[in-house]
């Protein structure tokens, strides 16, 4: 079934995914990067067969939505926000790595969506230091190349071709060359990416932890840029209501490594929602 895309005041897009029968539910699915676009997350949607309804989000800005002014735009990000958590009923936000620090930045969404998903996200930017470590115990001599050009000229290009230099940081040994494949298929949008780097990532700090809303926290076991740990060890999320997994032998995109207890993990959770 077709649908146009929802666009809300800002400029943010939901597409249309998929329904199931079943509680209706809207699952948002918000992608990492920033500057990924949601098609990142195609895979994952299609494996889980949620009930409810499914879509996919965009910043303006972000991935293919481009704008007349992509980092201008970008930068209303918590705006674009809780636009779309509001935009449709019984929202379920399910967002991947910076997606998920992005949501945890803004407080007032736990008034207003009834669950919520964290894929290898982190409570913090320490996950900076601990994937620096790692970068700096495993470097990438064409990965450091393309990270000086990328300084020097950015361009939708020259990301497209770090971020796939770098496959090896966020992806297993057996899941490298179909995360490489997915990623070369994929919208890359660089201002958006600039823009988070100078103004958000350096000093982003959650501003709330779910008290009562059902939350699902999962990273993959050999995620080396947002593992488990820095939720898993955080006081703050250890609450009945927020279930926290860690998915065997699972990447920054665990859904390619281990799609069988994602989709476990995440039926666990519509049970919890129940």
């Amino acid at each position: 079934m077709n649908k146009p895309p929802l666009w809300t005041k800002s400029k943010a897009r939901l597409q249309f995914v998929y329904a199931n029968p079943g509680k209706n539910y809207n699952w948002l699915f918000l992608p990492g990067g920033p500057g990924l676009g949601s098609e990142s997350l195609n895979g994952l949607a299609e494996i889980l067969g949620l009930p409810g309804n499914v879509w996919h989000v965009d910043f303006p800005g972000d991935g293919s939505n481009t704008t007349e002014n992509d980092a201008e735009y970008f930068s209303n990000w918590s705006q674009a926000l809780v636009e779309v958590a509001s935009a449709l009923p019984d929202v379920i936000l399910v967002a991947h790595s910076s997606g998920g620090m992005f949501v945890l930045a803004t407080p007032v969404l736990e008034k207003i969506i009834v669950g919520l998903v964290l894929m290898d996200s982190a409570p913090s930017a320490s996950w900076q230091q601990f994937f620096a470590e790692y970068v700096k115990e495993n470097p990438l001599v064409e990965a450091q190349k393309l990270q000086t050009l990328y300084e020097k000229n950015p361009s939708n290009e020259t990301l497209k071709q770090l971020t796939i230099a770098c496959v090896p940081y966020f992806s297993t040994k057996i899941s490298l060359q179909r995360i490489t494949s997915f990623l070369e298929s994929l919208p890359f949008n660089y201002k958006t990416h600039l823009w988070a780097a100078e103004n958000f990532d350096r000093t982003y700090q959650a501003q709330w932890t779910p008290k009562t809303l059902p939350t699902l926290i999962l990273a993959g076991e050999q995620d080396h840029i947002t593992p488990i740990k820095l939720f898993s060890e955080a006081d703050n999320f250890k609450r009945d209501n927020v279930l926290i997994h860690e998915i065997k032998d699972g990447s920054h995109f665990p859904w390619f490594d281990n799609p069988t207890q994602v989709k476990k993990v995440f039926e666990a959770f519509c049970q919890k929602l129940k």
